[in-house]
C-alpha cells in the first residue's frame, strides 16, 4: 500500500521525533520474552504499539519498486558474476492459494505453471550492509520472516531494507523458539501476537504469514496463529545453504513455484562467507535453471 508520507520521513524516525508528545494507543498487551535469548521464552511481559504514520500492511513490496525497476545488467555482471533476472510473469487476478483466516493454510509452494520461484529470508541474525546493497542492485521480490530477539538490536536495518521496496516484512515470532509445538497455547499466542505488535510498530506493517521457527509446528500454534490474525503459514521446498541448495526430492531441481528458504547469516555461520557471497551463490543456482523470481504475496 502506499506511504503516503516523503520517504525521507522513515517510521522511525518518526516516532522519534513525536516521542513522548503523542500518547501510545496500546494495540494490546502480549505476554513476551524480549530479554531473553533466542528459543528460550521468559516471564510475560506487556508489548505496547508505538506511533506510526500511516496504517499499511507488508502484503507486498512498496509500489516505488516498480518505478526503479532498471537493472544495471553490466553492474551486476562486475559485481557479482551475474546477469539480471529474467522478468516474472504477471500474477494471477485471483491469487493461487485462498488463505482463511478461520483455517490458517500451510502451504510450501504455489501452484504455478510459469517457472517461477520465490526467495524468503528468515530470522536476523546477520546485517550486512553490503545485502542492502545487492536487494537494490538486483530488483527481485524478497519475503522476510523476522524474529524480534534476532532483529531488535538493529531495527533500522530491517527498516533499509523494506524501504528499498522490493521486500515484504512478516512473522516469526518473538524469541524464535525451535520447541514451539512443546509451548501451551498462551505462549505460542505471545510469541506469535508479541510479534505482530513489535513489527506493526517498528515498520508499520500487519503480517498475514507466519513462519514457524525451524518449521516445527501442530495444532496449538495453528490455533495461535488463528487467534492472533494471520492467515497462513509458510514453509519450504528448498533451503540454501552456503554453496549448494538442500531439495527436498532426489530429483535436485527447482519446480514451478517452489518456495526457497534463506538465512540472514554472516562469516560466523558461514565458514568465513559472507551474506552476499551465500545468495550470490543462491540467485545463480536460480538463474542456471532458468527460473524468474516472484512476490509469493501475490500469489498466496
Amino acid at each position: 500500500m502506499t506511504d503516503p508520507q516523503p520517504h525521507a520521513w522513515s517510521r522511525r524516525r518518526f516516532t522519534k521525533i513525536m516521542g513522548g508528545a503523542a500518547s501510545l494507543a496500546t494495540l494490546g498487551t502480549f505476554a513476551s520474552a524480549c530479554d531473553g535469548p533466542a528459543g528460550s521464552p521468559t516471564s510475560a511481559q506487556a508489548a505496547n504499539a508505538g506511533v506510526t504514520k500511516a496504517p499499511t500492511t507488508a502484503a507486498s513490496p512498496q509500489p516505488k519498486a516498480a518505478a526503479q525497476n532498471v537493472v544495471d545488467a553490466q553492474l551486476l555482471s562486475s559485481r557479482y558474476g551475474l546477469k539480471p533476472f529474467l522478468p516474472a510473469p504477471p500474477p494471477p487476478t485471483a491469487k493461487a492459494i485462498h488463505l482463511d483466516p478461520n483455517h490458517p493454510t500451510t502451504f510450501s509452494d504455489v501452484p504455478a505453471s510459469e517457472k517461477i520461484v520465490f526467495v524468503t529470508i528468515d530470522d536476523g541474525i546477520d546485517k550486512d550492509p553490503a545485502f542492502i546493497q545487492m536487494v537494490k542492485d538486483f530488483k527481485i521480490p524478497l519475503t522476510l520472516s523476522l524474529a524480534d530477539t534476532l532483529i531488535r538490536d538493529d531495527y533500522a536495518y530491517f527498516e533499509k531494507l523494506y524501504e528499498t521496496g522490493f521486500v515484504s516484512i512478516q512473522n516469526h515470532t518473538v524469541t524464535h523458539p525451535l520447541e514451539m509445538p512443546g509451548l501451551s497455547f498462551q505462549q505460542q499466542l505471545d510469541e506469535v501476537a508479541g510479534q505482530q505488535v513489535k513489527l506493526k510498530r517498528e515498520y508499520g506493517v500487519t503480517p498475514y504469514i507466519f513462519r514457524p521457527p525451524g518449521g516445527n509446528y501442530n495444532e496449538t500454534t495453528r490455533a495461535a496463529v488463528r487467534q492472533a490474525g494471520l492467515k497462513g503459514m509458510m514453509m519450504w521446498r528448498e533451503a540454501m545453504e552456503i554453496e549448494d541448495m538442500e531439495y527436498q526430492t532426489s530429483r535436485r531441481q527447482l519446480n514451478p513455484g517452489d518456495i526457497i528458504l534463506c538465512h540472514f547469516r554472516g562469516p560466523a555461520q558461514l565458514k568465513g562467507k559472507t551474506m552476499v557471497q551465500m545468495m550470490t551463490n543462491l540467485y545463480r543456482h536460480i538463474q542456471a535453471q532458468g527460473f524468474a523470481v516472484a512476490d509469493v504475496t501475490q500469489y498466496v
